[in-house]
């Protein structure tokens, strides 16, 4: 469904709602149900750069599931290195490590991704000492992840990223809150509407854990 018939079934119930009251209440529903359902699963590339440890992640990520470097899979670090070789040494600059690996590991930190080699004993620092240093080389990075869907604009023709079966979730879930306004007021069938609202986001997470796909897209990214 694009936009503009959404918006038009909204208003079927919710006429004195405007068109941009209602692209903003699409588009809150659009992040409730990517983030319930985990439906949306999208591919972001963009390259290492040696000594670097710290990558910003994209704001539509709402979880990461797996990095790849250099088309290959690398395990995630449960616990962060004790010492940080990226931030630290800001006076001099970022430095690659002398010793490259292909040893690596991902984890998140303070909401950034982060991409570590395992060398033995790479680094010290007070007399602590660490087997892992940022990545040293420039590769290829896949983060893959699941995402929200991209907000509705002015154009009425866009689609919702979700699958096509779920688009009129949107419209159900806005067209429940839209009878919780004080006008509007009808708890009944805020009831109906937001029963059936979460019966779509049921549908969807099964969907998703059954085909381990949902919607995929790939973007490129530049930070």
């Amino acid at each position: 469904m694009t936009q503009k018939q959404l918006i038009e079934l909204v208003q079927q119930h919710h006429p004195g709602m405007g068109e941009t009251e209602i692209r903003l209440a699409l588009n809150r529903a659009q992040d409730d149900f990517s983030a319930k359902s985990e439906i949306i699963k999208s591919t972001y590339v963009q390259t290492s750069s040696p000594g670097k440890r710290y990558y910003s992640l994209d704001g539509q990520i709402l979880r990461v599931l797996k990095v790849q470097i250099n088309d290959v899979d690398i395990p995630r670090l449960i616990s962060p290195p004790i010492i940080d070789d990226d931030e630290w040494d800001g006076a001099t600059g970022l430095t690659a490590g002398s010793t490259a690996s292909n040893d690596r590991y991902w984890y998140i930190s303070n909401g950034r991704l982060a991409v570590v080699e395992k060398v033995t004993s790479a680094i010290t620092r007070d007399d602590k000492i660490s087997d892992y240093q940022s990545i040293s080389v420039a590769k290829e990075m896949r983060i893959y992840a699941m995402s929200q869907a991209t907000d509705f604009t002015s154009d009425l023709t866009e689609e919702s990223d979700l699958p096509s079966h779920f688009h009129e979730a949107l419209a159900v879930k806005v067209i429940s809150d839209g009878y919780l306004r004080g006008e509007s007021l009808n708890p009944q069938l805020v009831q109906i509407f937001d029963t059936k609202y979460q019966m779509y986001v049921k549908e969807a997470k099964k969907e998703a854990r059954r085909n381990h796909t949902g919607s995929f897209t790939v973007r490129p990214t530049d930070f």
